[in-house]
């Protein structure tokens, strides 16, 4: 303690006059470092879901899969977490197809709009299914089970071992209106990255949509016809191919 005072004196007297301008300087700092410790802990996500996760373990090794469940639907296959992905296929929001959607987890909206059958309202009907989708100013301040995304927000979602955060992301590069979500799906010990985007693609724009994410292994991408799928991950990127009727494989990475 006596070589601290010491230190601590020397230093008073080093300074001179100009200590309260040290002092005024440690008060900003500490206002910095407070401002970037609360700014820091507003960061996360928007919503936060757990499941019951039992039948999960059991499937920890499989594959995942995409497969057609109808019009404007695919269902995406991780490990016992089910997504259901809704196109801009209006047909695809009537009561009656509803009907005969396949059991779900979680549905992703990529289209706001729907149509003749009055945007989102008779998703009402599906009860507890967690719904998401784009915010748009109607969307804004529904409540659950209807959960709006804005740009860079992301909702976590837990089922047993399984972990899902799905980010919404802009369209293009400085654009302010989300063209798609990301999907992270993994278990603690592998991982996949699935793009799910909300408009279908441009002629040639393929690899440019690769170098934008560069992190993501496949992209799901809307048609007039039949869902299309990209690789994203290799030296060249391929052209979107269409989703069969017998879906499509993608195998967990290790990271």
């Amino acid at each position: 303690m006596t070589r601290l005072a010491g230190l601590w004196s020397r230093w008073r007297r080093r300074i001179g006059g100009s200590g309260w301008i040290c002092w005024r300087a440690l008060g900003v700092l500490a206002l910095l470092i407070f401002g970037c410790r609360l700014g820091l802990a507003q960061i996360g996500p928007r919503y936060v879901l757990a499941l019951d996760g039992r039948g999960t373990a059991q499937q920890a090794a499989a594959p995942g899969q995409l497969q057609l469940a109808g019009k404007g639907l695919t269902l995406i296959s991780f490990q016992g977490l089910r997504i259901l992905t809704l196109g801009v296929d209006a047909e695809a929001y009537s009561r009656e197809a509803m009907a005969h959607w396949p059991a779900a987890d979680l549905l992703l909206l990529t289209s706001a709009d729907g149509g003749r059958y009055s945007g989102v309202a008779p998703l009402a009907t599906l009860g507890d299914l967690p719904v998401i989708l784009a915010a748009t100013p109607q969307e804004e301040g529904r409540t659950p089970p209807l959960y709006a995304l804005q740009l860079w927000q992301a909702l976590h979602l837990h089922k047993g071992k399984i972990r899902l955060r799905v980010t919404a992301l802009p369209d293009q590069p400085g654009s302010a209106q989300v063209g798609g979500f990301m999907l992270d799906m993994g278990n603690g010990r592998t991982s996949y990255r699935l793009y799910v985007s909300c408009s279908m693609l441009a002629a040639g724009a393929a690899q440019a949509l690769a170098q934008r994410l560069p992190g993501a292994d496949l992209a799901l991408l809307p048609d007039r016809q039949v869902p299309q799928v990209l690789a994203l991950q290799g030296k060249r990127v391929s052209t979107p191919t269409a989703l069969t009727p017998s879906g499509q494989q993608f195998v967990p990475v290790r990271r």
